[in-house]
């Protein structure tokens, strides 16, 4: 630990040593006589704090950042004209704005427009909002708009086409889905649901059930962020957002209804508004799909709410509902042979947070609390009798049997979080961020026939941030974290972020920087495990990673374009794995004993050469590896080989042409071979590569109806994303779409 802190703290010197060098001196005025402030804000309400304002005239150029209400001031300006500017690559003022400043104070709020490529506001990189350029943080948005045009079945295709993120699925839609970043492994990714993780404790988020239902967007932070999130943040973060009104959004009322392919049938339909100091937003979705394969039906009822209220000017609460019931058949991997007719999974999902924050000038303070809940059965009630694997003519190596149990397995976590944040200004350069939060995990696991284990583990965090401009043209992003887990002890994580602006104005380019630490508390069963074949370790330290990234971003065009180039190494060290103990009864534990190393490079493109005209690219390298083995009999695991299910290179090119009464999209996912097993005797180890083509179409009918048409996998390929799971062939959906109201 003390090695890897040394290595970050050499590195933050250095970079800052750099960035120093970089930076400009700042004019002082000779007879300061007046001051002048304001609020920076996007176009559609949104305060950027953490943002550089410039300001040029008789004092010459002062800079100074926005507090935690996106306010500035700056003090001791000598009377005159002054022009005003805000750092905000992708974001622009339409018009030069310029204010008199005599004795006393002034006040000039800026209002940012979207360039054609606009700049990315994220809230998980730093727990608050912050333009991407101005972080040093490898991280994407997906906004409510793209989601929308995309029209994809599940969240799982949108994942997939951002840099450095794999996804697998184990058949269609329902299925178990991974995702992994940056070749770490399923369960190194902390998924948040409004702020809330919904990882399973210490284990992975199963993607499978999870449709882009009522999101106003999606972000994914690449690199550890245990800095801030402690457990599960070893690769990175993924963060869901429900859809909330826009400031001063008209009520609306909205429905759709769509049929398809597989027999799938979608019925939705949406509230959203505000009205004086309330806003909302309420949805429920039901949706049915056999999957064409036998005993993959999938059927889930979903619904979503938020809701906020403005007490004051400054204090707002806020709290979000999230809810979904599924069903599915789970058949095997029936490319290997017979379907599995009985067999089934149920999962009930419950997220709730709330919160309330008040912001002002300098401080801004957030209460909050989170609980989700993950009811998960899985049913296998016949015994299907044994069977034998076959794969292009050749057969297993042994005879596979069906494992029945009429009363099911439990799969049942809750994790109740609340937490205290307060982001303070210090002077005209830093922004400050601290908190505090306490985590009560609980569970009933195992076969109901029995009595289930019903572990709990509470775990404490506190962390700090800072943001701070350096000279004019250079920003670092510093803090740490100490997490008190209830498994393994005490254990602090640093991270280091940092971005300078080589260019300015429309044609900007930043360098970025980041490296961190990452942890992740072992799962219920790998502590508190009572098997005799698999009995828990309650000493195992927590796994750890160490993740480090350079890249640049480049706008060209007058921002009609964005390319961005990273470079990341990540190491993932002291990983659990099972191992058995007694090899004449076969009596097994948990270890830390696997060792990881993923390397890469990733390729952004984003580019609106018209207006009516949207582009997106990505390409991802992966070089991963295995150093240190966590199994002495299965070759997919030796050291020397490549990561599990995480292919070497993948792209995508998305198209997407947009006028008022019609609009067409498509989408190009290329994924090459990669490592997997099929775990049934047959000996493959690779699954091959696969080309799958995505298409979609919506006109306006009259007034609020649109009718939208979509296609997936228009060119037919079979594939199989894991091993023995035929991915979802060819589908065609459409439908119809109805909305009253919604304008600002």
């Amino acid at each position: 630990m003390r090695k890897h802190l040394l290595r970050l703290h050499t590195l933050s010197l250095l970079l800052v040593s750099l960035l120093l060098s970089l930076a400009a001196p700042v004019a002082t005025a000779e007879t300061p006589t007046g001051s002048l402030g304001g609020v920076v804000r996007t176009s559609d309400g949104l305060a950027l704090p953490g943002v550089a304002v410039t300001l040029n005239g008789p004092a010459g150029e002062r800079r100074v950042t926005t507090g935690p209400d996106g306010s500035f001031r700056a003090s001791g300006l000598s009377a005159g004209e002054y022009a005003a500017a805000a750092d905000t690559p992708g974001l622009e003022l339409r018009e030069p704005t310029t204010v008199a400043v005599g004795a006393g104070g002034s006040r000039l709020d800026l209002v940012l427009a979207p360039a054609p490529v606009s700049e990315r506001v994220v809230v998980s990189a730093t727990r608050g909002e912050a333009t991407l350029s101005s972080i040093g943080i490898a991280a994407d948005v997906i906004d409510r708009q793209r989601i929308d045009d995309r029209a994809a079945p599940s969240l799982l295709p949108l994942l997939q086409e951002m840099p450095g993120v794999a996804t697998a699925r184990t058949g269609q839609t329902g299925l178990q889905g991974s995702v992994f970043i940056r070749g770490g492994e399923s369960r190194y990714a902390c998924v948040l649901v409004d702020g809330v993780a919904v990882n399973q404790p210490g284990g992975s988020f199963d993607f499978g059930t999870v449709l882009p239902f009522e999101l106003e967007r999606v972000e994914v932070v690449r690199g550890a962020a245990s800095s801030l999130y402690g457990n599960d943040a070893l690769a990175g973060v993924v963060s869901l957002q429900t859809r909330r009104a826009r400031p001063g959004e008209s009520p609306s009322l909205r429905a759709e209804g769509e049929a398809g392919s597989f027999d799938w049938r979608r019925a939705q339909g949406a509230t959203s508004g505000a009205r004086g100091r309330f806003d909302w937003n309420a949805g429920v979705q039901r949706l049915t799909t056999d999957n064409g394969e036998p005993n993959s039906r999938f059927d889930q009822t979903a619904a979503a709410l938020s809701a906020g209220a403005r007490i004051d000017s400054r204090t707002n609460v806020r709290a979000v509902v999230r809810f979904d019931d599924n069903t599915t058949g789970t058949p095997g991997p029936t490319a290997f042979g017979r379907p599995d007719l009985d067999a089934s999974f149920e999962r009930e999902d419950l997220v709730v947070s709330a919160s309330v924050r008040r912001a002002e000038a300098r401080l801004s303070q957030q209460l909050s609390v989170g609980y989700a809940r993950s009811d998960q059965l899985s049913l296998d009630p016949v015994d299907s009798g044994p069977w034998v694997p076959e794969w292009a003519g050749v057969s297993g190596a042994f005879t596979l049997f069906d494992f029945p149990n009429a009363a099911g397995f439990q799969n049942r976590t809750a994790r109740l979080a609340a937490g205290y944040q307060a982001d303070l200004s210090l002077g005209t350069r830093h922004l400050l961020t601290a908190g505090a939060e306490v985590e009560r995990e609980t569970g009933e696991l195992g076969s109901r026939a029995e009595e289930l284990l019903q572990p709990e583990r509470t775990n404490f965090g506190a962390y700090v941030q800072d943001r701070v401009l350096l000279g004019t043209r250079a920003y670092l992003t510093v803090g740490g974290r100490v997490e008190r887990n209830g498994s393994y002890g005490t254990h602090a994580v640093p991270r280091a972020a940092l971005a300078v602006r080589l260019r300015d104005g429309e044609d900007a380019t930043t360098l970025r920087a980041s490296a961190g630490m990452g942890i992740k508390e072992p799962s219920f069963l790998e502590s508190y495990g009572e098997s005799f074949f698999a009995k828990g370790n309650p000493d195992l330290d927590p796994e750890r990673s160490t993740t480090l990234d350079v890249g640049v971003e480049q706008r060209l065009f007058g921002s009609r374009l964005r390319a961005s180039v990273t470079a990341f190494h990540n190491e993932y060290r002291d990983q659990i794995a099972y191992t058995v103990v007694d090899f004449n009864t076969f009596e097994g534990t948990y270890v830390n004993l696997a060792h990881t190393r993923a390397q890469g490079i990733e390729v952004a493109l984003e580019a609106r050469p018209i207006t009516s005209l949207q582009l997106f690219g990505q390409y991802t390298y992966l070089d991963g590896e295995i150093l240190e083995s966590p199994s002495d009999f299965d070759p997919v695991y030796a050291a020397g080989e490549p990561l599990l299910r995480r292919p070497r290179h993948q792209g995508s090119l998305s198209a997407q042409l947009s006028f008022p009464r019609w609009s067409a999209g498509a989408t190009l996912v290329r994924t090459s071979e990669r490592a997997d097993s099929d775990f049934v005797g047959l000996g493959l180890t690779r699954s091959e590569a696969y080309t799958r083509l995505d298409a979609r179409l919506r006109l306006r009918v009259a007034g609020p109806v649109e009718a939208f048409v979509t296609g997936e996998n228009l060119t037919g390929a079979v594939y199989q994303d894991v091993l023995g799971y035929p991915a979802l062939g060819r589908s065609v959906r459409g439908g119809l779409r109805f909305v009253i109201g919604g304008r600002n």
